[in-house]
């Protein structure tokens, strides 16, 4: 890693009673399952981190890093299904910097999260994604998940969380928040590779740079 280089690893209408929004799930459950069977590898979801960066910015007032992340993202036909019927899906990306220390458990030194949510209007045909770079709305499904999976400018990290020149370890995983959704879908993601969205923990070394202000 070079000295002056960012780390980097290439890789509100009311709320419906509880109980009609039990019955509304049950019902999205029975449309979603009751659709036609596909090739499983056509049915199953994936995603994984194609790139992360951290990159410093030297505006005196901000100054630290920033993160940028591309991902490649693919929803299953029934988490597809589930969306066209009316299920918003939450996303996050989770950010977390740590130190080792070889006498107690490790140091925190920083964690974010980068919260969206993807959902689907059956009246005006289109697909919102709204998350903390604003909100787009488009009738193409492939703009909303191309969008998705581009992270840019997210701050994650101040300098005064960080001892400069001295190793910490990031980490960054992508997820389906699995809590968000309806008892009964958080029954059957369990059970059902369909609803497996989420990646492991990718780990990379970054070592904050004076040199990175200058």
């Amino acid at each position: 890693m070079q000295p002056h280089a960012p780390s980097a690893l290439r890789v509100s209408s009311p709320a419906p009673r509880q109980g009609g929004w039990w019955l509304l799930a049950c019902l999205l459950m029975v449309l979603v399952f009751a659709a036609p069977l596909q090739v499983r590898a056509q049915q199953d979801s994936y995603t994984r981190i194609t790139g992360v960066k951290l990159e410093p910015v030297k505006n005196s007032a901000q100054a630290g890093w920033n993160l940028a992340a591309e991902l490649d993202i693919h929803l299953g036909q029934r988490l597809k299904d589930a969306l066209d019927r009316g299920l918003p899906l939450k996303f996050s990306l989770d950010f977390k910097l740590s130190k080792d220390r070889w006498y107690w458990a490790d140091e925190e030194a920083a964690n974010a999260s980068y919260l969206y949510t993807l959902s689907y209007n059956a009246l005006t045909r289109t697909y919102q994604l709204a998350g903390p770079a604003g909100v787009l709305n488009t009738p193409k499904f492939e703009e909303a998940m191309e969008n998705m999976a581009r992270i840019r400018d997210w701050p994650v990290l101040r300098k005064d969380q960080v001892r400069l020149n001295e190793r910490y370890q990031a980490q960054v995983r992508f997820r389906l928040v699995l809590t968000e959704l309806p008892k009964p879908f958080q029954i059957s993601a369990l059970v059902n590779s369909e609803w497996d969205l989420s990646t492991d923990w990718l780990t990379f070394d970054f070592t904050p740079r004076k040199e990175n202000f200058k």
